[in-house]
């Protein structure tokens, strides 16, 4: 005789109760299920840096900061020029001056205002990614990486037009991602970066203290002896 088989699948393998998972019949999970698992991604941005900054964790950056203004600006302007340079160089020709010009000039003068519109450019081109590992800095020219170790804080010191990094040796470097020109998306920004530095940075250590009296094992000097009895002296005028 065989004993009672239990209930569950022929080939030996437990069956899970999606209710016990905290998973619907139909595959969803709970809503406050879900709002925690996307929160678990990073620290949420205010509204107002909402497009000028971005997470994208599955490729290693988890925050990354770009200015807003500035890149308007720099579009409008190498815009203009690149515009207004093409329709001189193509007028040229019809010049009354006694002038004669020939292809190449007006090939040249178009030239240079591309040249002049992607130099406009890159004023748009600072950038800051937040990594598990540091933080990645572009600015106008040239790209650095600075381990967390590295990196004390996320300063905007007052007046200034960006952040800055504060390096050991009282080293700084210029963030020109976060700039005063965005207000409130700079204010947003700094927040995000130093939330992430609070997550992920290394602490910096508390400072050691001074001593205010040379230590008691070692016998005084004369200037130190005598540095004392005045100030005994002192307090017994003020007391009498």
């Amino acid at each position: 005789m065989t004993g009672p088989v239990p209930d569950g699948p022929a080939d030996g393998r437990h069956s899970v109760d999606p209710a016990a998972e905290g998973v619907d019949p139909a595959g969803h999970r709970p809503a406050g299920e879900r709002e925690r698992t996307a929160g678990a991604a990073g620290p949420a941005d205010g509204p107002d840096a909402a497009s000028d900054v971005a997470s994208d964790v599955a490729d290693g950056v988890l925050l990354t900061v770009r200015p807003h203004r500035m890149r308007i600006y720099a579009t409008v302007s190498s815009t203009l020029i690149v515009a207004a340079m093409i329709v001189v160089g193509l007028l040229l020709k019809s010049s009354e001056d006694g002038v004669s010009f020939r292809t190449s000039d007006q090939v040249a003068l178009i030239g240079i205002g591309i040249l002049v519109g992607a130099g406009v450019l890159l004023m748009g081109r600072p950038r800051l990614q937040v990594e598990r590992s540091g933080l990645r800095v572009r600015n106008i020219l040239g790209e650095n990486f600075y381990p967390w170790p590295l990196v004390q804080r996320v300063a905007f010191s007052e007046g200034a037009n960006w952040a800055q990094l504060a390096l050991p040796d009282d080293e700084t470097h210029p963030v020109m991602a976060i700039q005063a020109l965005d207000r409130d998306r700079a204010v947003a920004s700094l927040r995000a970066v130093r939330t992430w530095h609070a997550r992920l940075g290394t602490p910096v250590p508390a400072p050691v203290p001074v001593l205010t009296e040379p230590p008691t094992d070692r016998p005084l000097g004369r200037l130190e002896i005598i540095d004392r009895e005045k100030q005994a002296a002192g307090k017994q005028r003020r007391r009498g």
